[in-house]
């Protein structure tokens, strides 16, 4: 499976908004249009949408312990590729997101339990 990431042509605030596995860009789109984080951004018109390949990310498939083709929900999994929730803290030493406190950091050190 390959890694891919959707948002808006012209996006409003960030530049994707979902990422999912699958096995090529078309089925990416379908999964990611369908998810239902795009529509929204894209002012639910399809042709706004836009799909990119992510090839960097594509040693994380399974790590959710999913096999199959689908949009990416794992906040651990978000965290390791870069994804960040709005007003997330980062670790001091990896640069990781807090993913709004599912990882936080220690207010001492400023860095995370990894």
């Amino acid at each position: 499976m390959k890694c891919y990431f959707g948002g808006a042509r012209s996006p409003s605030e960030f530049p994707f908004l979902a990422a999912c596995f699958a096995p090529d860009i078309k089925e990416a789109k379908r999964l990611i249009w369908n998810s239902g984080e795009v529509a929204e951004d894209c002012d639910h018109e399809y042709f706004e949408m836009r799909v990119v390949r992510s090839k960097e990310h594509d040693n994380l498939f399974g790590r959710d312990g999913r096999t199959d083709a689908h949009v990416i929900q794992d906040a651990a999994v978000l965290r390791d590729m870069g994804w960040m929730c709005y007003c997330d803290e980062h670790c001091a030493c990896c640069g990781r997101a807090t993913m709004d406190g599912e990882f936080p950091v220690c207010e001492e050190c400023d860095s995370c339990s990894e």
